[in-house]
């Protein structure tokens, strides 16, 4: 069922890399001589992930930028198996709708997507975008952090059973 109050958003291929960092940045710069009216800005934590959103004024609705921090990618040294498993993981990611997730320079994992939507309603606007967003994130968001947040396997060393003392 369609929903007519959601336009997609123009996007690139599904292939392509997101920095959503870089695009918080760019939208800051040119939104600093904006009316405070047209750029809202919401910072939260749910679910474990912190959220940073931004509702913009744009043409006959609003476009919403959802990103969520996840955590960082372990070093190949603490655990090679789990940041492999997470690198394939958002590389399967890349076929989805509306969510990217990427990891930038610094090894932060974190979650995006871009949403036009024409009909707002006070006071639960937010919840609109953020619903699509974790409807789509979450399966993925919920394998990542089974490996990020694993605990590092150490190869266990076998001891031979104690035999009983002989009297």
């Amino acid at each position: 069922m369609s929903n007519p109050a959601l336009k997609p958003s123009v996007s690139s291929s599904p292939c392509s890399s997101v920095n959503f960092e870089e695009l918080l940045r760019k939208l800051d710069k040119e939104f600093e001589n904006a009316a405070p009216s047209l750029v809202e800005r919401f910072r939260f934590s749910f679910d474990g992930l912190d959220f940073d959103v931004r509702r913009i004024a744009h043409q006959n609705g609003h476009r919403f930028l959802v990103n969520a921090t996840m955590g960082y990618m372990p070093f190949s040294i603490e655990s090679g198996e789990r940041r492999e498993a997470i690198k394939t993981i958002i590389a399967a990611t890349r076929v989805l709708p509306s969510v990217r997730f990427s990891v930038d320079t610094t090894s932060k994992i974190s979650a995006g997507a871009l949403f036009d939507i024409t009909q707002i309603i006070s006071p639960d606007f937010i919840f609109y975008p953020l619903s699509l967003f974790m409807q789509e994130a979450r399966p993925f968001i919920k394998l990542i952090g089974k490996y990020l947040f694993a605990p590092t396997l150490v190869p266990s060393v076998e001891t031979p059973p104690e035999t009983p003392p002989t009297r």
